[in-house]
């Protein structure tokens, strides 16, 4: 049953070349693009987690008015 199918699907690859081109294409732009996607926010959310006890970890930062600009800053000034 499985090799009519992969006959049929390779007789219609071969006789229509462009669409199935262009169909494979997309499916792998796709499949490359979601991977990317899934290891960067598995990244992003694996941050600080060897740590002992990394949920207990906060990010210090500021707001500060220079010249009538605000600015956010994530850093902290040295002790």
């Amino acid at each position: 049953m499985i090799r009519n199918y992969i006959k049929t699907a390779l007789r219609i690859m071969l006789r229509q070349k462009a669409y199935s081109s262009i169909n494979i294409a997309g499916l792998s732009i796709g499949i490359a693009a979601s991977l990317l996607i899934i290891l960067y926010v598995a990244d992003e959310l694996s941050f600080d987690r060897f740590h002992k006890d990394g949920n207990r970890i906060y990010r210090v930062g500021f707001n500060v008015l220079l010249q009538g600009n605000e600015s956010s800053m994530v850093t902290s000034p040295a002790p």
